[in-house]
């Protein structure tokens, strides 16, 4: 009987051809939509890390119980008492790091870590070629060893196997390192980053102050959970292991509590809300597209009532025609289901497209097996929910009215009407929560790129670089290096202004030091003061655009051995020095020696972080000033900016020929790419609303039309005593004015209550923003007028003789 039953449902859609396209195309669209944005949750947060035992990896951060402060990081003699006292937990260490390839022609700037020996345990990975180096190569001192990525093997030396045990020439200072391994292809780690270009020994090189200070805090610290415990009792541990080194050492850990937390829970801690928002979306547009082919179904099976009614008189039970029915839905979704695999496919790649690089795991999004059984499982369930409702209303014919050929204003037709008319309050509903979220999306959107960041992005373009060691290897020679470099730049013609900054803002890099105020008491342990730093060379503020408020900037006369100075900040003086003048005072940054500057300048503030935040408590030192610090950004401004990159290279040749570029990028670039998350929530959120607008206006269309079709009697007698056209376009009109004036209705209750999921990704508008709500049924309203116009349009021409005889 299944075989007969899907052989006469085959039949049944090739004999409605049309209505079987449009049918598959709105479903096709819908599951094609959902199964992409599965595919990327999927990915993203359901897939298990590509590393053994991955529900016991964990990554440990600490954070200040006294003033909240969130701390990632941590000093090497806290990482080396945790790795000691821990008996729970197999502890690592990583610092993110980069350096120079010196093979070819032109040097090449890599990104890799300094990492444990036991990380490729901890993760159980194995060496695509070669060896990991060992505990005992991890040692200062130790073997000049690397490790390198899969993909600079491949592009670099072009896969030779024969490069393993060969050195390379690694780095600026004219060393080099012998290749022992080569990573498995597309490693990543920590895993919502990008791919490393390398690993080597983690304790290669360190110098005293790493070792020894609890106050220099840049140590990434990882985990892996013994058997036969938990991360909660790994958790406990912690901090029961930070709580005896606050006691100890009372000054440097004050309030400093150490969390082990799921390294799978922690990679996509920050993109969740924001693919959990498109996968619900998502599924609303599917709901749409179901009640769309409800109502194409609802409306065939009017057509078919008689044909119903025939095989229910002649024996057919309810349950047989209802199996008939589904099946045909089922097949129908089914179908659909395969078009959509075909269009995910294709979404898929637009998505990458689309997406920002630093979404977390998105290189593994594909339709694997997971995926295919989510597809194929959704277009089941699709076939039954939008078939289940038509089948059972058509399964009950009234015979008698059926065989008369009467059926038009029989209570089967009116209970059908209703249903059909819920079916579009519901798709117009569900569209205003759709498009509200977007048009919130969008406001945020223009919130954001209106702010002022503070700085000339418009016209400032950066050159990233770092005097290589082997020919500037004093504190002096670097010096000369940039008052060379900042010669050079500023005789190119169109450069109005440059200078140079150890980081430069919406950069990912941030570094913070703590201090105290001349004449106030001491913080106690763990509240110390503490505030963003940059340094910078004279003329930074006036090249960026930064405005200089009070006293005077950084000059050519602060150098070492000169009196220390710095310029802060207007949020550094609201936060330090409310209703005084900052100006004049004096900080002590070093207890131990006594070292203070002085303030000497205010400036306006810079959004550092994000376009978002609010600007940070900053304090900006004299370059020339400072004995560390060798990588620095040179800017210069020009109306010609962005086409500046290969001048600003030639100057660099001109001045020292082997030395490497970091990058050029203008600052408009790294604008923009600051926003490409929100921009790409935006897209995929605006595609999936604009989609739920289309097909909720198909569905007012689809259900006037045949309305008006059902009508088409009463429109003729109402014309023949005296209706005149517009009458009866007020009729139709006043029919999906009603239906979409409850959908809107309820619509607006469920978009203000869910909007508030939300608020984490909105800036400068509330969740249920009034105004954008507001602007929203607008649209909506618009596209159901024109949605009904046509059939109101066609019912006002009606021949009133014609429509009599309709009948």
């Amino acid at each position: 009987m299944l075989a007969q039953d899907l052989r006469y449902a085959i039949r049944a859609l090739l004999k409605h051809r049309g209505f079987t396209a449009v049918a598959i195309l709105t479903l096709g669209i819908a599951l094609g939509a959902n199964t992409a944005i599965f595919s990327v949750v999927n990915a993203v947060l359901l897939r298990p890390l590509p590393f053994a035992n991955p529900e016991r990896l964990v990554e440990i951060d600490a954070y200040n119980h006294l003033t909240g402060d969130e701390l990632p990081v941590h000093s090497y003699p806290n990482y080396s008492d945790m790795r000691a006292q821990s008996k729970t937990l197999e502890i690592g260490a990583f610092s993110r790091g980069g350096a120079f390839l010196m093979e070819g022609t032109d040097p090449e700037l890599m990104y890799g870590l300094d990492a444990t020996a036991n990380l490729f345990t901890v993760l159980g990975i194995r060496p695509q070629l070669g060896r990991f180096f060992t505990a005992a190569e991890d040692r200062d001192g130790g073997p000049q060893v690397i490790v390198l990525s899969h993909e600079i093997w491949k592009r670099k030396f072009g896969g030779d196997p024969s490069l393993i045990g060969r050195p390379i020439r690694f780095g600026t200072a004219g060393r080099t390192r012998t290749v022992i391994g080569i990573l498995p292809p597309a490693f990543r780690f920590p895993p919502g980053e990008s791919v490393r270009d390398y690993i080597t020994p983690f304790h290669d090189g360190l110098d005293s102050n790493s070792r020894e200070s609890r106050d220099s805090i840049w140590i990434s610290v990882f985990g892996k959970v013994r058997a036969g415990s938990t991360i909660e009792q790994a958790d406990a541990e912690l901090k029961t292991i930070a709580g005896r080194l606050e006691k100890q050492y009372a000054t440097e850990n004050g309030g400093i509590v150490f969390r082990a937390s799921s390294m799978h829970e922690r990679t996509v801690r920050d993109v969740r809300p924001a693919v959990l928002l498109l996968f619900g979306a998502v599924g609303v547009v599917l709901l749409i597209g179901c009640a769309n082919v409800a109502n194409l179904l609802l409306a065939r099976a009017t057509a078919r009532h008689k044909e119903i009614s025939i095989r229910s008189a002649l024996g057919a039970s309810r349950n047989t025609i209802v199996r008939q029915l589904l099946i045909e839905s089922v097949v129908l979704s089914l179908i659909a289901g395969a078009v959509g695999l075909l269009l995910a496919a294709w979404g898929i790649d637009v998505l990458l497209a689309l997406a920002p690089e630093d979404l977390p795991r998105l290189q593994t999004v594909t339709l694997d097996g997971t995926v295919l059984l989510f597809s194929a499982g959704l277009s089941l369930a699709t076939g039954i929910l939008f078939g289940l409702a038509p089948a059972l209303s058509a399964s009950k014919p009234d015979l008698t009215e059926a065989l008369k050929d009467a059926t038009r204003g029989s209570t089967a037709g009116r209970k059908t009407n209703r249903m059909r008319s819920a079916l579009v309050v519901a798709a117009v509903a569900l569209s205003l929560v759709l498009l509200a979220g977007a048009g919130l999306l969008l406001r945020s959107f223009l919130n954001v790129t209106g702010v002022d960041p503070g700085y000339d992005f418009r016209n400032t373009i950066e050159l990233r670089i770092s005097p290589r060691s082997l020919a500037y290897p004093e504190r002096p020679h670097v010096l000369q290096f940039y008052d060379r470099l900042l010669a050079q730049v500023r005789a190119i013609p169109g450069v109005q202004a440059a200078a140079a900054a150890s980081v430069l803002p919406l950069s990912p890099n941030e570094s913070v030091n703590s201090f105290d105020i001349v004449g106030r008491p001491l913080a106690q342990p763990g509240r110390e003061l503490s505030a963003k730093y940059v340094t910078v060379t004279p003329g930074f503020f006036h090249a960026s655009g930064i405005r200089l408020l009070k006293g005077r900037d950084i000059s050519a006369t602060d150098t070492a051995g000169k009196p220390e100075v710095m310029v802060v900040n207007q949020a550094f003086a609201r936060e330090f020095f409310s209703g005084e003048e900052a100006i004049g005072k004096r900080l002590l940054m070093n207890r131990d020696t006594g070292r203070t500057i002085e303030i000497v300048g205010v400036v306006s503030d810079v959004r550092w972080r994000d376009m978002a935040g609010e600007p940070p408590s900053t304090m900006f030192y004299a370059f020339a000033q400072q004995q560390e610090g060798r990588t620095m950004a040179v800017i210069a401004r020009s109306p010609s900016a962005a086409s500046l990159g290969p001048v600003l290279r030639a100057a660099v040749r001109r001045m020292d020929r082997e030395q490497p570029i970091i990058e050029i990028v203008p600052l408009a670039q790294t604008r923009a790419e600051s926003l490409e998350e929100r921009r790409f929530n935006l897209i995929l959120l605006g595609i999936l609303a604009g989609l739920a607008l289309v097909l909720a206006g198909v569905g007012i269309y689809s259900v006037m039309s045949y309305a008006v079709t059902q009508r088409t009697s009463e429109i003729g007698i109402r014309m023949a005593l005296g209706a005149e056209a517009r009458d009866v376009f007020r009729l139709v009109v006043g029919h999906a004015v009603k239906l979409v004036g409850i959908g809107l209705g309820i619509g607006v209750v469920v978009a203000v209550a869910g909007s508030r999921v939300m608020r984490s990704l909105l800036y400068g508008v509330e969740p249920g923003d009034p105004l954008t709500v507001a602007a929203i049924c607008v649209v909506i309203g618009g596209v159901a007028l024109l949605a009904s116009w046509i059939p109101a349009h066609r019912a006002a021409r009606v021949d009133p003789l014609v429509a009599i005889r309709y009948d």
